[in-house]
């Protein structure tokens, strides 16, 4: 049975029916045409749930082969084959072998999970792009190793072409940012923090040297002020504008050549041996040594739903994981900037800001942090206490949604109000307009939600994201490029300078110093990051996708709309479960029991594609669904029996396979220890649980990512509505558990 039949809505006054109307009229036309243009064949990039072009796809794969094998008998043709015919035949029973345990391998990777269908809303993974797999193919197949252009000449220069194309959809100016792929969130986020610890030891370094050379040589401090640098006090050093700090061996360079007339080579030479020899130079003297000339203790303020990979990182980096503050959430799961400025406040007089990691698509709920606020209170630390920090966000999962922002002839990167582009991108944009829902208790019509984000924050964090120092965002996550492939990029290209490593073997690529105007064109990878050998594969797939299918919102942003109508659309279909229990319980079920009632929550509003949930228990009352008591021990029961049945388990003795699976969900728990209980009072509330139960406990709530494309041209082509599908089976299997748990 389908969802509940559409009717017209009524009992509303004329004016906001016709301004709804209109909103559907309108909604319904921007999917449709998001869905069906012709300048951006959505459908086209994937190969579909039932390997529907599958022809295209084996026909460009065997394409690329056999252009490869064309590639290898053209090399100094005149050679003759190594292998004979003869000693070919000698192998055919080690073929035999080869093929028995293909045949094998084969077999096994059929229980991997269907992530590719529409019934598949559980992890961060889903169908990957043609050009993405095309590329990625034909550069496995040249096995070039991007750690430098002399084992990869081709793909490095695709990697450095793709750092910009990503860097440009992000805000950055690609012509003063550097990008580059790496193998995924993890390791972009530990070397932005690397690069950002370099970035705040270099004025002690510079400041020794300017002692050193009795020069007047000023610098610009956070609130505008420019003084001598060797008046500069240790608290105010190390809270210097990222850029000022980053720049600033330039800046005395150019002034050792032009205001105290100085030869440029041993300018050069001579700033480049006191940056290695420094006292300061933590990459070379470490971390805790250069704490102990200065006399203070970092923070690294970090979102409470950041990644683990932040903690690793301030582990790896020495900072310790104590030194990690987590920035307290509000009840939508996204940091709070107030909270965050309190912390700052409260320093000791011994501690330093090491950096501030916001997050744009956590991993647990998708959700945005206001990067926009956290931008304005650098900007008023600035001003009021002459500090400022390094902005990082982690935008690992929610950074192509920039996509949707670009192409509509407004410049993302320019400084205008805030109020008047996040306007001009509203209406533009199209994802925001307020639909009504055909809900149904009992045949009567009610409630209303919104497709599109209801908080202007989300679109003020991407709006303004071009101001973070550094951003993570991984192509293997919602750029739908085969793993890995990761990016990290940064605003201001000079940081390649901080961290530059010599290696005599694969770069003539010299440490430190080199130029003073013009920003040095980069044409190397490996002498500038933290991994060695990388696969330049992953460089061919992102490029070619990104040829095929542009960052712009008729490009991948097309992608990234279809994704986040689709998470709004199962976001209201749980909404409005308890609407339709009775008409879905009749379809599921023989028995209708009162007393087995239930219904769905969303824990909060999805800022990206991913929607957290929990079932609880209901009862009805004359009629009404309301809440039945229930505990928290009780409720996490309840959602870890219905995790069990959409998920297939995998152990060492038994391995189901995934064909028997309807649908598919993952899980996450929240605890104590990284959502404080003030910070989910207002969650638990609406859940009807006592929040004291948490302190001592966790909430386990259930996941759905909501990352393929295709939902809307099932439910038009083929009358397929895999949503309300899926809504349907929860239904089916919690109705299965839940006089088992209460």
């Amino acid at each position: 049975m389908g969802k509940p039949t559409k009717q017209k809505a009524v009992q509303i006054p004329a004016p906001d029916l016709t301004a709804l109307e209109q909103e559907c009229d309108q909604l319904r036309e921007r999917v449709d045409t998001l869905m069906r243009r012709n300048d951006s064949p959505l459908a086209a990039w994937f190969m579909g749930p039932k390997a529907e072009q599958a022809d295209i796809w084996s026909d460009s794969i065997n394409y690329i082969f056999q252009d490869y094998v064309h590639w290898r008998r053209n090399y100094f043709p005149q050679d003759n084959f190594v292998i004979s015919r003869e000693r070919r035949r000698d192998h055919e029973a080690w073929f035999d072998s080869l093929t028995e345990k293909l045949d094998i391998t084969l077999n096994k990777l059929k229980a991997h999970f269907p992530s590719y269908s529409p019934r598949y809303v559980a992890h961060m993974v889903s169908e990957q792009t043609l050009p993405g797999v095309l590329g990625y193919f034909a550069g496995m197949l040249y096995n070039p190793n991007n750690v430098t252009d002399e084992s990869a000449p081709i793909t490095v220069k695709l990697e450095l072409e793709v750092g910009k194309m990503i860097a440009e959809m992000l805000g950055y100016d690609k012509d003063q940012a550097w990008a580059h792929l790496c193998s995924g969130g993890t390791v972009a986020n530990v070397e932005a923090l690397w690069v950002a610890r370099a970035a705040k030891f270099l004025p002690f370094t510079l400041r020794d040297y300017v002692r050193q050379e009795v020069l007047r040589f000023p610098v610009t401090l956070p609130n505008g002020e420019q003084v001598l640098l060797t008046d500069v006090d240790n608290k105010t050093l190390i809270h210097l504008a990222p850029d000022e700090a980053v720049s600033m061996t330039r800046q005395l360079a150019h002034y050792l050549v032009t205001v105290a007339k100085r030869d440029k080579n041993q300018v050069f030479k001579d700033l480049n041996a006191c940056l290695q020899t420094s006292d300061y130079n933590v990459n070379i003297k470490g971390l805790a040594h250069v704490l102990g000339k200065i006399g203070l203790r970092p923070k690294l303020f970090v979102s409470a739903t950041a990644h683990y990979s932040i903690k690793k990182a301030a582990n790896l980096l020495g900072y310790g994981e104590d030194a990690v503050s987590l920035i307290p959430v509000n009840d939508q799961f996204q940091a709070d900037v107030v909270a965050l400025a309190e912390q700052i406040k409260h320093l000791a007089d011994d501690e330093y800001v090491a950096a501030v990691v916001g997050i744009v698509g956590t991993t647990e709920t998708g959700t945005v942090d206001p990067i926009h606020k956290m931008v304005a209170l650098r900007n008023r630390l600035a001003i009021e206490k002459n500090q400022s920090f390094w902005l990082h966000a982690d935008a690992a999962w929610g950074g192509y949604i920039s996509s949707v922002f670009r192409g509509y002839g407004v410049d993302i990167s320019a400084d205008a109000p805030l109020k008047k582009r996040f306007d001009a991108y509203h209406t533009a944009m199209g994802i925001n307009a307020s639909v009504q829902l055909d809900n149904f208790a009992d045949g009567h019509l009610s409630g209303e939600t919104a497709i599109g984000w209801h908080d202007p924050d989300v679109y003020g964090a991407f709006l303004q994201l071009h101001h973070a120092n550094s951003i993570t965002i991984d192509p293997h996550k919602l750029g739908f490029i085969p793993y890995p492939a990761g990016v990290i990029a940064f605003k201001n290209g000079l940081v390649t300078e901080l961290v530059t490593q010599k290696a005599q073997y694969i770069s003539d690529i010299q440490r430190g110093l080199s130029e003073i105007g013009t920003q040095v064109e980069i044409d190397a990878v490996g002498p500038y990051i933290l991994e060695g050998s990388k696969p330049g594969a992953a460089a061919a797939a992102c490029w070619l996708a990104h040829q095929c299918i542009p960052l712009t919102y008729s490009g991948h942003g097309k992608i990234m709309r279809a994704t986040l109508l689709n998470t709004q659309k199962l976001k209201a279909y749980l909404n409005h479960h308890r609407d339709w229990f009775k008409v879905i319980h009749k379809a599921v079920s023989d028995k209708a029991s009162d007393d087995s009632a239930f219904t769905f929550i969303p824990i909060c509003e999805p800022d990206t594609n991913i929607l957290c949930f929990v079932a609880r228990p209901m009862t009805f009352v004359k009629g009404s669904l309301q809440e039945a008591d229930c505990s928290l021990e009780k409720l996490n029961a309840l959602n870890k029996a219905i995790y069990a049945e959409l998920s297939v388990p995998v152990s060492k003795q038994v391995q189901q396979t995934s064909y028997n699976q309807p649908f598919f969900v993952s899980r996450t728990r929240f605890t104590p220890e990284q959502y404080a209980v003030e910070s989910l009072v207002p969650l638990f509330t609406r859940l009807g649980i006592d929040a004291e139960e948490y302190r001592e406990g966790e909430l386990f709530v259930l996941r759905s990512t909501v990352m393929n494309p295709l939902y809307h041209i099932a439910e038009t082509d083929r009358n397929k509505d895999y949503l309300y599908e899926f809504l349907m089976f929860l239904h089916q299997v919690t109705l299965s558990h839940i006089k088992q748990v209460f």
